[in-house]
């Protein structure tokens, strides 16, 4: 398909994840891989930071994902031996959530528009970062998706988040 963006699999891109026992018995556990991919650490020591940090139970949601994040990026938490950066703007004043919307010009006027799973690709194709579209998140490092195959294939998502992950 022609729509489809470079995608790489978890099994690929995350350090032990093919020999975890925890990961082949793990459903919802998108926060874990992402955190696994972006971080560069092993599947299982991302499974534990998160149970720890957001209080994830086995094959449950990571619930609070966005707050907790954004309080990582803003105390300059390390990772593995990487931190994170929040993206976008302060939504208002004292907002701890931002937005990544941006204007474009249609027909002489200034338009808002939200940030989808494309443009953020082709705003920013180096670097790796942590996205949330609705109810997921997964990575995506030097325009790579690596998460589930479908992230590669609904580049119209709107991204709700964004951390860049550095050192």
């Amino acid at each position: 398909m022609k729509n489809l963006l470079p995608y790489c699999g978890a099994s690929e891109a995350i350090k032990g994840y093919g020999n975890s026992t925890m990961a082949k018995s793990e459903d919802n556990d998108c926060v874990v891989r992402s955190i696994a991919s972006a971080f560069e650490i092993d599947y299982d020591k991302a499974h534990k930071f998160v149970a720890d940090t957001f209080k994830r139970k086995p094959n449950q949601g990571t619930f609070g994902f966005v707050t907790g994040m954004n309080k990582i990026a803003k105390e300059r938490i390390r990772i593995g031996r990487k931190c994170c950066k929040v993206m976008g703007k302060p939504m208002f004043v004292g907002s701890t959530f931002n937005s990544l919307d941006y204007n474009v010009k249609v027909k002489g006027k200034t338009v808002a528009r939200k940030m989808t799973v494309g443009t953020f690709v082709t705003k920013y194709p180096k670097g790796v970062y942590i996205l949330t579209v609705k109810r997921h998140a997964f990575t995506i490092k030097d325009g790579i998706v690596i998460g589930n195959f479908e992230d590669s294939t609904k580049k119209r998502k709107i991204v709700e988040c964004a951390w860049k992950v550095g050192s």
